[in-house]
């Protein structure tokens, strides 16, 4: 919070002082007055519901997809070797780059959006969980293998549960992650909605820099907030893996 206020004070020093043209860079002070003019605009907060839908589906998608290979490939050395080529090679791809591509496929609609979100969010949330089951205690397997325990029931039972950890880290570092995409989707692919086209929309308009940065307050303010809700749950689920490490 103190680093909030210091970079605000900052911002609100140089626009005062035009270290920077007002028409680059308004007061904090009148942006932050503007945002909450915003929250009371039905039409603004449709476009945030559309940004926040469509980030949901892409993120939702990815985790569907993430978790369980994750897994698989965490429980198999010889598959995971298999596939680090082809991960390694695809993983490096910007998800925006691709956005010209996927409005030929699918359009501009919250499919291209979605999509953007879940190419970008499947590799972190994929690594981390194949990284939490390779740090699964192998006495505890072992001893769970000798109880008579199948395979899937110590992935289950044994191996899911140290992997939640890891797991909960990804989903801490990708959720923003996922409306900074969402949001580049809809500049770059010319989405009829959400955030990013309103934002592309007002800085046409004449003195729309205000409005501009007004909005980008709201967003970063919304992606603190849910950052600061995967951090909760992080520490209500996995809160024994953190007295661990410490």
């Amino acid at each position: 919070m103190a680093g909030v206020l210091c970079f605000l004070a900052l911002w609100e020093v140089v626009a005062r002082y035009d270290l920077l043209p007002r028409d680059v860079l308004p007061p904090a002070s009148t942006t932050l007055v503007h945002a909450a003019q915003l929250l009371g605009d039905r039409s603004f907060l449709g476009q945030i519901g559309s940004t926040l839908w469509a980030a949901l589906l892409g993120y939702v998608l990815a985790l569907a997809i993430a978790v369980p290979a994750g897994l698989v490939l965490g429980l198999s050395d010889r598959l995971h070797a298999a596939t680090a080529t082809v991960v390694e090679l695809i993983r490096p791809l910007p998800p925006v780059g691709l956005v010209p591509l996927l409005v030929l496929v699918v359009g501009q609609g919250i499919e291209m959006k979605a999509a953007v979100v879940a190419l970008g969010c499947v590799w972190p949330l994929l690594i981390n969980t194949i990284h939490g089951v390779h740090s699964t205690d192998g006495t505890a397997k072992a001893t769970a293998r000798s109880f008579g325990w199948s395979r899937g029931t110590v992935a289950i039972r044994v191996v899911w549960p140290s992997a939640v950890p890891s797991v909960l880290t990804g989903v801490r570092i990708t959720v923003s992650v996922a409306l900074i995409l969402c949001v580049g989707a809809e500049f770059i692919g010319g989405s009829r909605d959400g955030l990013g086209s309103w934002l592309l929309q007002q800085s046409m308009l004449p003195g729309g820099i205000d409005t501009v940065c007004a909005g980008v307050v709201v967003a970063g303010a919304l992606g603190l907030l849910v950052n600061g809700a995967v951090t909760a749950l992080e520490r209500r689920f996995a809160a024994w893996a953190h007295r661990e490490d410490s």
